[in-house]
């Protein structure tokens, strides 16, 4: 079975409004993007849906996409992908296996170790005003854990910095007291004692755990000024792990409660995930695409053994539209994992009209 057709669209969707920032923190580079969506023909009839990676220049998404061309479904070996286009070829390929052999693709993953997926309502940078109007429509829409972006360039000093993160969340419990928040501080903090005044003063407040508080590789790489934080404060502290050696080196230091992995692959995120759970260490892992990729991440958070936090799942409620014919149900704060064949959801081709940039064939 080889790959002999490829229909690639460039959309362009907006974001529900304020889901990433309100006015006064715009970012409208961020709120209005281009991304690629591909439909995978084969010789035997069967189509293939991926999304391709925010932000991939269009020249190497058209050489990429003719290098697929003739590929054999059957026999690639998806653990030695090296395009820069690796995580939307897998899935691809995932996809249309799946339909061959008739199975979801987490049953390709190694198989799913739940049936529903605990999200954040993940957001980005806005007033305290705003961010408590937008967790309340989550609430009101399901969501029970609410992530958000903290510390901009806005927020000089680390009074400042302190007082944005715990004016947020203080707006959001006045109306929602029972949301678990999770400020994702992007190593802002930067100091210790930075972060131990921000635990002190969120005392009494839901936080479910503080993300990547302080500066990324404190003291000289060592991690020790992560260990003394969380020695320090009552909060977890989570942070993005890049690979086994990062993630292996911050067990070894003591140097975090909560694993966030990733990876150019599934199967690289899902290995990540699984040394982790070896490790004993809890944590999460997220999404950031429109229904085709959000679909895939459900399919890998399924399988991931360390996930016993909020997935950061970004979509597909963000956007005004999710592109696919099927529905995402949503549950107390969870979204299902598909169970039909393959990706298990088709490409909407009169919502992809509305919001067509471009279209381009590959025979």
């Amino acid at each position: 079975m080889k790959i002999t057709r490829i229909k690639l669209y460039i959309v362009n969707v907006p974001e529900r409004k304020w889901w990433w920032s309100d006015d006064f923190y715009g970012q409208p580079a961020h709120q209005r993007s281009e991304h690629g969506i591909a439909e995978v023909e084969t010789s035997e009839g069967l189509i293939g849906l991926t999304q391709i990676g925010r932000g991939t220049p269009i020249p190497t998404i058209e050489v990429t996409l003719k290098e697929w061309l003739g590929q054999d479904v059957l026999g690639i070996n998806l653990a030695t992908l090296m395009s820069p286009m690796a995580s939307a070829f897998e899935q691809a390929i995932l996809d249309l296996r799946g339909q061959a052999l008739g199975v979801p693709i987490w049953s390709l993953l190694g198989g799913r170790l739940r049936d529903r997926i605990f999200v954040t309502q993940c957001t980005g940078y806005k007033t305290p005003e705003h961010t408590a109007e937008d967790a309340q429509w989550g609430w009101e829409h399901g969501f029970r854990a609410y992530k958000m972006k903290c510390i901009t360039s806005r927020e000089a000093t680390p009074e400042e910095r302190i007082r944005y993160v715990t004016d947020r969340i203080e707006a959001i419990h006045k109306v929602l007291p029972e949301m678990a928040v999770r400020p994702d501080i992007r190593w802002r903090l930067e100091e210790v004692w930075v972060a131990q005044e921000l635990a002190r003063r969120l005392q009494g407040h839901r936080v479910e755990s503080l993300e990547s508080p302080i500066t990324k590789r404190a003291a000289g790489g060592t991690f020790s000024e992560w260990r003394r934080l969380r020695q320090t404060i009552h909060l977890p502290v989570g942070d993005h792990v890049y690979n086994n050696e990062d993630l292996i080196q911050r067990f070894q230091a003591e140097a975090l409660d909560y694993a966030i992995v990733g990876g150019q692959t599934a199967f690289e995120t899902i290995n990540h995930s699984r040394l982790a759970h070896e490790l004993g260490m809890d944590g999460w892992s997220q999404t950031v695409a429109y229904g085709p990729g959000a679909a895939m991440g459900l399919h890998v958070a399924a399988c991931m053994p360390h996930l016993t936090q909020p997935y950061d799942m970004v979509g597909p409620m963000a956007w005004e539209d999710t592109l696919v014919n099927e529905d995402f149900p949503f549950e107390d704060g969870c979204f299902l994992v598909p169970d039909r064949p393959g990706l298990g959801y088709t490409l909407n081709h009169d919502a992809v009209k509305r919001y067509l940039v471009t279209e381009q064939d590959f025979e």
